[in-house]
C-alpha cells in the first residue's frame, strides 16, 4: 500500500484565518475522501479562536488596539509542505493584496510560492498600475518566476478553522444559487473618497502623481450614473460618501449574501493596487457574473469572458480622461436588455465553472497537484 500524501500548513495567525478558511475547507474535503492527510498548525494566539466563529470578531470589536497590535507584522504569508513517496516539497502561500509584492527570501528558500493576487504577467517594466505607470518587480521575482504559482482568493466562511462552521457557511451561500434574481446590476462599494486616505495606498498615488488616480472616485461616478440611467433593476450604493445621490445603506454579514444572490451582475472596479476582491467568488457562488474593469491579476485557470467576467475596459487607477465611459454605458445597456434565457444560461455556466474550478475542493486540488508536479 502506497504511503499517504501528507500536507501541512504552518503558523496561521487568527487575524488571517478568514483568508485561509477557503483553502483549509477544501483540504479537509480531500482528506474526508481519503486523498490525503492534512495537518494545520496554528500559532499559540490562534488556537483559542480557531473553533469559535464569534471569538475573534468579538475581540476585535471590544479591543481594537489589542487586535491591531497582534496583527502588526503579520505578512499575509503562511508556510507549508507536502510529503509523498518519501519526498518533500516546501511552499509559501501569499494572500497579500499587492500583486507586485513578494517575500523574496521565501521565494528563494521554498520550492513553490503560491500567490493569490498573482500578476497577469511578469513584464520586465513592472506591474502595470495604469497607462505609463509600472511598479518594478524585485529582480529575484523576475529571476525565479518559475517558482510562482497563481492561486485564488476565496471568501471568508466562518472566519475560523472550524470544519463544521466553514461547511455550514459554504452551504448557505450555495443554497442561494437558485434564488430568484430581481436585480440586474449590483454595485456595492465602501467609499468614493480618493484623497486623504493615507497609509500605504498614498505611496502609490504620490509615486505616480499625474499618471494615476484612485479608483474610488470612479466608483462614485459609476454608482451615480447607474441610478440616473436606469430607473429599475439596479441596486447601486456607496456607503461612505458626501453625495446623497450615491449613498446607500450598509448590510450585515447575514444580509449581504442574499443581496448578491438576488443579482445577475455584481460590478467590480479595481481596488487596492488592482487586486481582486472577495466580490468575484461571492458572485460565482450564486451564479452571478462580474462586469469588471480590465484585470491585472490572474487565477490558476482563465476566466471566461462573457460568462463569469464581462470586460468594461481600463478604469482602476487610470486617469479619468483615459476611461472610455461611453463604452462602459454601452456594455451596461446591453446587459439591461438581455433576455431571461441568456441570463439563465449564463447562470448555469457560471455555476458549472465554480464547481469545477473555484470550489474550495478545486483550490485544494490545485495546491496538491502543483506540489506533486514538483516531486515528479
Amino acid at each position: 500500500m502506497a504511503a499517504p500524501i501528507r500536507l501541512i500548513l504552518e503558523d496561521i495567525h487568527f487575524p488571517l484565518m478568514e483568508y485561509y478558511d477557503w483553502l483549509a475547507t477544501g483540504l479537509w474535503m480531500l482528506q474526508e475522501q481519503g486523498q490525503l492527510e492534512v495537518e494545520i498548525r496554528t500559532t499559540r494566539t490562534t488556537a483559542p479562536f480557531q473553533l469559535h466563529n464569534k471569538a475573534y470578531p468579538a475581540l476585535r470589536k471590544a479591543f481594537p488596539k489589542l487586535t491591531a497590535a497582534l496583527a502588526r507584522g503579520i505578512s499575509g504569508i503562511i508556510l507549508g509542505h507536502l510529503e509523498a513517496g518519501g519526498k518533500k516539497v516546501t511552499f509559501a502561500y501569499d494572500v497579500g493584496d499587492s500583486p507586485y509584492a513578494f517575500q523574496t527570501d521565501l521565494l528563494l528558500e521554498r520550492d513553490l510560492y503560491f500567490k493569490a493576487q498573482c500578476p497577469q504577467s511578469f513584464d520586465p517594466r513592472g506591474f502595470p498600475m495604469a497607462r505609463g505607470a509600472f511598479v518594478p518587480y524585485h529582480p529575484d521575482v523576475l529571476a525565479y518566476q518559475d517558482r510562482i504559482v497563481p492561486t485564488m482568493l476565496g471568501r471568508p466562511l466562518s472566519r475560523t478553522l472550524s470544519r463544521r462552521g466553514n461547511a455550514q457557511v459554504l452551504h448557505k451561500w450555495l443554497d442561494l444559487l437558485q434564488t430568484t434574481k430581481d436585480v440586474n446590476l449590483f454595485a456595492f462599494f465602501g467609499t468614493d473618497r480618493g484623497t486623504g486616505m493615507g497609509g500605504p495606498e498614498q505611496v502609490v498615488l504620490d509615486r505616480f502623481a499625474g499618471l494615476v488616480e484612485h479608483p474610488n472616485p470612479k466608483r462614485g461616478l459609476l454608482v451615480e450614473g447607474l441610478r440616473q440611467r436606469y430607473p429599475s433593476g439596479v441596486d447601486a450604493r456607496i456607503l461612505d460618501t458626501t453625495h446623497p445621490s450615491r449613498r446607500g445603506a450598509k448590510m450585515g454579514d447575514s444580509e449581504f449574501p442574499f443581496a448578491v444572490g438576488h443579482t445577475w451582475h455584481n460590478i467590480n472596479v479595481s481596488g487596492f493596487r488592482r487586486s481582486l476582491p472577495f466580490r468575484f467568488v461571492d458572485s460565482f457562488l450564486v451564479g452571478a457574473a462580474v462586469p469588471t474593469d480590465e484585470m491585472a491579476v490572474r487565477w490558476y485557470a482563465p476566466f471566461e469572458p462573457g460568462t463569469d467576467v464581462i470586460d468594461l475596459g481600463p478604469m482602476g487607477y487610470e486617469l479619468d480622461q483615459n476611461v472610455d465611459w461611453p463604452r462602459i454605458w454601452q456594455v451596461f445597456d446591453g446587459l439591461m436588455a438581455e433576455s431571461q434565457a441568456t441570463r439563465e444560461d449564463r447562470r448555469r455556466r457560471i455555476a458549472e465553472r465554480f464547481q469545477r474550478l473555484w470550489h474550495p475542493q478545486a483550490l485544494a486540488r490545485h495546491v496538491v497537484d502543483s506540489c506533486l508536479r514538483v516531486l515528479g
